[in-house]
């Protein structure tokens, strides 16, 4: 199992979508960053039309190849929805992949949103004011 969350995704083009999104500690960035697919880019008005600033990088995936995606530097701010909380409006950049079927959330992003993974395995984290009391279940 995997940990999955639902998230809110806000971008600087004055959109929203709800989703969920793929926890995953294999996605190393410097700076808080989601990926998303270009779906969901559209919904979000960050494409066709590529805001100012974007940028097409390199990205080296965990088998060592090399795939291209677009960069969006500080395009969304990006939630945590849970049934008795909503955490974040955490700013993050956006990496835009054609083949992505799912949203990835960097690990920068994770620590400032503040979600803490228990278990990865069974699907088990908590938000980081909540350790040794709450537990919660991947979607």
């Amino acid at each position: 199992m995997a940990i999955r969350l639902r998230i809110k995704l806000s971008s600087m083009m004055g959109r929203t979508t709800v989703t969920k999104a793929l926890v995953t500690t294999g996605y190393e960035t410097q700076e808080p960053e989601v990926l998303i697919p270009r779906g969901v880019a559209e919904d979000l008005n960050l494409l066709p039309k590529l805001p100012s600033g974007s940028e097409v990088r390199n990205y080296v995936l965990a088998d060592g190849t090399v795939t291209r995606l677009i960069l969006i530097p500080n395009a969304v701010q990006v939630w945590v929805l849970e049934n008795d909380r909503e955490v974040g409006g955490i700013t993050a950049h956006v990496a835009v992949s054609d083949r992505a079927d799912e949203v990835l959330l960097s690990d920068k992003l994770v620590s400032r949103l503040g979600i803490v993974l228990l278990d990865i395995g069974e699907g088990v984290w908590c938000f980081r004011d909540e350790i040794g009391r709450t537990v919660r279940r991947s979607l």
